[in-house]
């Protein structure tokens, strides 16, 4: 069994001291035999799984994966995952959205047996090495034109070419590298004439730009196999365009993109500290978790108020806000669009959160935290002096404002 986390004190104290000692914290109970076995057996099998009746019918990977998102007392709900991970989490109408938690989407999303293809050029920072050839290249090919009889003797005439030129050539660099990760398909490449003179260029291959059957073979067999045609014209431009743009990808399925168990596993070990956490101080517990999700829910592509909806459908999140707030125990038994309503003019007003993308700020998180614990610790023990003990904790927090 993992090791019990140290957590000498209770509420903002408690909380000051695993926020110092968290990282060996952390680093010992990670390094416990079941957690130690389980990470892996995850990351050694994982790979290997390639629809979600696989994952299901393997229970270590199974509770692996459920428990990385706060899920692992579903393990034996298989119906239930089988549906959510079924029908993903895009539409509306999935399961895991009616669910009304975004754990559920978060599992479905992350479990996504449908495959898809990542090209290299869909990465970020692959534009910086194009574009400098690109630059390179019609530099050279600029000052080579500019020292021509024509131009040398004609100062006025070089000036105006070359602010033209360079004007021309920055525009087309910002085009490509707004633009090249939205390209999907060899046609999509072949078609777009600014990106398609950014690559040729940077790899000395721009009188190839009218021969697009030949450049559409080219990049659609790739250069891994002698026989393919960039191999047999030996044209190392054409071979290095190839390799670098890699649309002969093979798709792929979530789980077998060469991060994907290191993020499941990270998300497991944490998820299982916070809920060792939880069982020392179920409030310091909760705001770990807090800490950690509030993040991702604020970065979240939807709309204010359904991240709003979401804080609604999860418990932990919910049990935060309406602690932090002050929010009446009747409060969740009100129209649920009231209660989004009422939770945004009062975060405004107490912690200055105009947008939930402001949770993403450090301070305003800690600000919830703190007056979460805080409240906590002020209710159960509301039989012995709250004004005190609420004096207490504030001192103990030295100059940190809530």
């Amino acid at each position: 069994m993992p090791i019990t986390p140290m957590i000498p004190g209770s509420g903002l104290i408690g909380w000051q001291v695993l926020q110092k000692t968290m990282d060996n914290q952390r680093s010992a109970f990670n390094a416990s035999a079941d957690m130690a076995r389980d990470t892996s057996y995850f990351r050694e099998k994982i790979g290997s799984i390639s629809s979600s009746d696989e994952l299901i019918e393997d229970r270590t990977l199974l509770r692996v994966a459920l428990s990385a998102f706060g899920l692992g007392e579903e393990v034996n709900s298989t119906y239930l995952v089988k549906r959510v991970l079924a029908e993903g989490a895009k539409d509306d109408d999935a399961l895991a959205k009616k669910l009304n938690d975004s754990r559920y989407v978060a599992l479905a999303s992350a479990f996504n047996f449908e495959e898809t293809t990542e090209f290299p050029f869909q990465k970020d920072g692959f534009s910086a090495d194009i574009v400098a050839a690109y630059d390179a290249k019609i530099r050279s090919d600029l000052e080579t034109l500019l020292e021509t009889e024509e131009y040398v003797n004609n100062p006025l005439a070089a000036a105006t070419l070359e602010a033209a030129a360079i004007e021309a050539m920055e525009s087309t660099k910002t085009y490509f590298e707004e633009n090249i990760g939205a390209i999907t398909s060899v046609d999509d490449f072949l078609n777009d004439d600014d990106i398609l003179k950014v690559a040729l260029s940077a790899f000395g291959v721009e009188d190839r730009t009218n021969s697009k059957n030949l450049l559409k073979r080219v990049l659609e067999e790739g250069a891994d196999n002698p026989a393919s045609l960039a191999n047999i014209l030996g044209d190392r431009g054409l071979i290095k365009l190839t390799k670098a743009f890699g649309f002969d990808t093979e798709p792929v399925i979530s789980i077998q993109k060469e991060d994907f168990a290191d993020t499941i596993i990270d998300n497991y070990e944490w998820q299982l500290f916070a809920e060792a956490v939880d069982n020392v101080n179920p409030a310091i517990g909760t705001a770990l978790s807090f800490q950690r999700e509030a993040p991702a829910l604020a970065g979240l592509d939807a709309s204010e108020n359904t991240k709003w909806y979401n804080v609604l459908g999860n418990s932990m999140m919910r049990d935060v806000f309406e602690t932090a707030l002050g929010l009446p125990n009747g409060f969740s038994q009100i129209d649920i669009d009231k209660q989004v309503e009422m939770m945004k003019e009062k975060s405004k007003s107490r912690f200055g959160i105009n947008s939930f993308e402001d949770i993403k700020d450090e301070e305003v998180r800690n600000k919830l935290i703190y007056s979460y614990l805080l409240q906590t610790d002020i209710s159960s023990n509301a039989g012995f002096g709250s004004n005190q003990i609420a004096l207490t904790l504030l001192s103990s927090m030295g100059n940190r404002s809530f």
